[in-house]
Order: structure tokens, then sequence, then C-alpha cells
């Protein structure tokens, strides 16, 4: 085995801001590397990760919660232990939309003298903007600031959805969070992957030290699952319906027009597209800082659009 260390990066951004697609972009970069995929889903439920191993992608999930949380730090450790083991050349982690890294060079700490391979060589933190969403959300939600703070490039995707002014109030947002780290801004998630074997530094200072991940502060995640197909115009009024006390809807459906669909919504931006995916049942995650009030919405939204017909939601 090669004793050169492993290139690790955190791939960061909120709920919906395209780390999933910028994944993909970076696994079809470097299909002749080889390369190691850490994913963190918020939910209980493995949505991105089907998407990837349905293109042929080998993808270790750590899910429910937010791997820089204590409720998963343990499993995250773990994982990096054992991915020393394996020969690889890059490890990617894309963290949960909530997630904080604030504690990143602490984990990296830890695990000093327990790696039973290679050791880490820790690039820093990619951090996806969503400029469509950012400023709405970014003065109450502590960990999406963090974040920005934590990162060493910072991805401002989505600027073709919004105006000249408000790219520029989000790049002085950002700005003033972090005024040190490397910034670019896309569409789509295309990035220039030259960017990530510059030498750059992972941030440190004011943003190391405690996560404020913790058991007690996460949003609620709910799941909602149903048999047999549905009506397209339907299933979007029930979607549009959830969308003010969600800040992520995601999953599949199975659509009496064109089968099965993967659904993505944040904002008020709402994706269903077809996928060749077969699932046993329709199936959304649904993600809300409203507490379990979220939950009565849901039963609402759904007796309003589908009266009696049968689902459970968790």
């Amino acid at each position: 085995m090669s004793d050169q260390r492993i290139k690790l990066y955190l791939l960061t951004g909120f709920l919906g801001a395209g780390k999933t697609t910028l994944l993909k972009r970076l696994i079809e970069h470097y299909q002749d590397r080889k390369i190691g995929i850490l994913m963190n889903e918020f939910g209980n439920i493995s949505i991105d990760g089907v998407v990837l191993r349905q293109n042929g992608v080998e993808v270790v999930e750590i899910n429910n919660g937010s791997v820089f949380c204590s409720c998963l730090q343990g499993t995250f450790i773990s994982e990096l232990i054992t991915y020393s083991e394996l020969p690889i050349e890059y490890l990617f982690v894309e963290t949960s939309g909530m997630a904080d890294p604030s504690n990143i060079e602490q984990i990296l700490t830890s695990i000093i003298g327990k790696v039973k391979g290679r050791s880490y060589d820790y690039h820093g933190a990619v951090c996806l903007v969503d400029g469509a969403n950012f400023l709405d959300h970014v003065e109450i939600l502590t960990a999406m600031e963090r974040q920005v703070a934590a990162s060493s490039l910072i991805v401002i995707n989505k600027v073709d959805l919004i105006s000249a002014g408000e790219l520029e109030a989000v790049r002085n947002k950002v700005y003033e969070i972090n005024p040190e780290a490397e910034r670019v801004e896309v569409t789509h998630g295309a990035v220039d992957f030259d960017l990530l074997e510059k030498p750059f530094k992972a941030a440190t200072g004011k943003e190391s030290g405690e996560s404020c991940n913790t058991p007690f502060n996460r949003p609620i995640s709910h799941v909602v699952t149903a048999d047999g197909a549905f009506d397209h115009r339907g299933f979007m009024q029930f979607l549009n319906g959830l969308l003010p006390g969600s800040l992520r809807i995601k999953g599949f459906v199975l659509l009496s027009e064109g089968g099965w669909h993967q659904v993505d919504a944040v904002g008020s931006q709402i994706t269903v597209k077809p996928v060749d995916i077969l699932r046993e049942k329709s199936e959304l995650v649904v993600i809300s800082d409203k507490g379990f009030g979220a939950l009565a919405a849901i039963h609402g939204q759904w007796k309003k659009w589908f009266g009696d017909r049968q689902m459970t939601a968790k």
C-alpha cells in the first residue's frame, strides 16, 4: 500500500444547495482515480445514496443526524479509521444539510494513532451556497453560517436563478462571514475541479471549536410512505401545501403518468423528475424545524388532497 496520505474533503452546504449534484460531477471528474464516498443524510432513509448506487457508485452512508453531533460522531470516526485501510487516493464526505463542521479539526485529531492504514491530508471544506435561498436562512440558522465560516472554498451555486442585485447581496454576506476563503460562482454545481488540487489550507482559528449540532436542537425528520400511483397534479398540490413548514422534502413517488419520479423540494422550488429506479412504495422525507407540528401539517395536507387514502407518516 502506498504511504501517500489520503486527500480528505468535506462537501458542506444547506439543504438543497446542490451537494449531491456536485458530488456526481466529482465522481465523473475523478473516474480514473481511486476515491471513497461517505454520505451523511439527515433523514433516516437513503435518498441520494440510492441514486448514486443506481449509477454504479459505491457509497457508505451515515444517516439520521449529523456526523458532527455526538449522536453520530463515533460512527464517523470509525468510518474514517476503516477508510484509512482502503487503497484510495481521495475521500469525499458529503455532510448533511444541517451539519456544523466547526469541530472537524478535533475529530481528525482524535483519530491520530488510531488509523490502521494511511493518515489523512485534510484539504478543507467546500461549501455550496444556494444563491436562491441563502439570504432567507443564514440569519436564523447557526449551522448555515458556520458552514461558510469553516470553508476553504465557497461555491455560490444557482446564480442563474437570481438577479444581479441578489447575487451581490449573497457575495457581500458570504464575504462578511468568511473573507479569507476562495469563492467561485456557478450554475448546476459546475466547478473547475482543478481548484481542489490547489494547496489551500483548511479554515482555522475562531471557526474551530464545538459544533452547534446536538441531539437537542436538531430539526424533525418525518417519513411519509404510501402504496399505489398518484395523479401528478394532486401530488404537486400536496407538496406545495407542505412547503411553508418544511426545510427540505426529498424522496421517490410513483406517478400514474410516467412511473417512478425523484422528488426534491427546497424553498419555493420543487423538482419532480423521472428516474430509472424501482421502489416498493412511494416514500418522502420531510425535514422541518417546526417540531411535531409538521406531522399535523402532513396529515392535514394529505387529508385535503387525498381524502381517506391510506398512508403512514412518522
